[in-house]
């Protein structure tokens, strides 16, 4: 159970009710398998049962979730009608399903009268434009999308520029609930000057004013052009640390690569840095998504770096906790990177006390536990 929880009550917010978590495939260690352990823990918190279930090609799990599961073994062809003979209206009140194709596979729930909740991570179709797939997958996409919206009791967006784009596209507003990435603040907080300090040594960062990027390389992530924009900078006080995504740990003359490290050591690589990089592109897929590291990045007191995309480069600007650039060109990176370096300390040490602010109002685990049961309790 995520540390923050512990001092909330259980007492029952209204009735309980047996919750279904669904997802399609095998939970990997990521963002969004993070997500679902996390709504599911809160959902707990607050009085309701809560079973995960995985739809599978595959019966064993790469690792043990911490909730009562199950896995189904299916097919493309059978698993609509193996989730309709396995979910019967008597053992379940309500079918969470994480990500559309998830709710697009539930929706014969509704003809027993079973609520489906649909979290939508981020926007199918964009993501799949992004990567460039051809017409006919596009239009499958583009049906999943809209019989998932229309089968879904409620909608759960991830951030305000996904509600207003779903508004747009003709989901009823009635439908629709902003509940953002949250982080764990107890575990997610500015280092002490000898943690940082430690850490920046270890890795060779002395002196340096180290840009960092903790997570995935998505192609809607934008690190590609961040690495291009490092690649050229010349300034011998400016330095790049990236963890991640590397196969093996790697040094130039002035970037780190560092593999995937274990979830309860990425605090200590944030506190190495000195300004945190969200280089997303201007793109939907990105300009609707709610990346985690951006609660995490701000939990940890550090001044950001963030194109103009999405609510967290609103919130960047609410806030005051660092620079919005117009976009991820190696010419606009470099500008907010410049403009970072010409910055004096107290400056930083002010963007970076702002963000900490920002965190624990917009990505506390208690809001997105409040936000949670107001989802549940619109269903009456």
């Amino acid at each position: 159970m995520i540390k923050e929880l512990h001092h909330f009550s259980t007492k029952l917010v209204g009735n309980t009710m047996k919750v279904l978590s669904v997802s399609l495939g095998q939970p990997k260690e990521s963002s969004c398998w993070l997500r679902i352990k996390k709504q599911a823990e809160l959902l707990s918190s607050i009085g309701h049962e809560v079973e995960l279930r995985f739809y599978s090609r595959k019966t064993h799990l790469s690792f043990e979730p911490p909730f009562k599961y199950s896995i189904i073994r299916v097919s493309p062809l059978n698993v609509h009608l193996k989730h309709f003979i396995n979910t019967p209206v008597d053992k379940y009140d309500l079918v969470f399903c994480n990500l559309a194709p998830s709710a697009f596979i539930c929706s014969l729930s509704r003809i027993r009268g079973i609520h489906i909740v649909l979290d939508n991570h981020g926007d199918l179709i964009s993501e799949m434009e992004l990567y460039g797939v051809g017409l006919l997958r596009k239009i499958y996409y583009s049906i999943i999308s809209s019989l998932t919206f229309k089968a879904s009791s409620r909608v759960i967006c991830v951030s305000r520029s996904m509600m207003k784009d779903l508004r747009e596209r003709g989901v009823p507003e009635k439908k629709l609930y902003c509940v953002t990435n949250a982080t764990d603040l107890d575990l997610f907080r500015p280092l002490n000057e000898d943690e940082a300090n430690r850490m920046k040594k270890d890795l060779g960062l002395e002196d340096r004013l180290t840009f960092g990027y903790i997570g995935a390389d998505d192609k809607w992530q934008g690190v590609d052009k961040l690495i291009e924009t490092g690649e050229a900078v010349d300034y011998r006080d400016i330095f790049f640390l990236y963890v991640g995504f590397s196969e093996n740990m790697e040094r130039s003359n002035n970037a780190l690569y560092i593999p995937k490290v274990p979830f309860d050591r990425v605090k200590y690589y944030y506190g190495a840095c000195d300004v945190l990089v969200l280089p997303r592109p201007s793109h939907k897929s990105a300009e609707v998504a709610a990346p985690t590291k951006f609660a995490e990045y701000a939990a940890m007191g550090k001044p950001i770096l963030t194109t103009d995309v999405g609510d967290a480069a609103a919130l960047v600007r609410k806030y005051k906790c660092g620079i919005v650039i117009d976009d991820n060109s190696p010419e606009n990176l470099l500008k907010g990177i410049k403009e970072f370096r010409s910055l004096p300390e107290d400056e930083l040490l002010r963007m970076g006390k702002n963000a900490r602010k920002m965190a624990e109002k917009e990505f506390s685990m208690e809001k997105m536990r409040e936000d949670l049961r107001k989802v549940i309790e619109s269903l009456g």
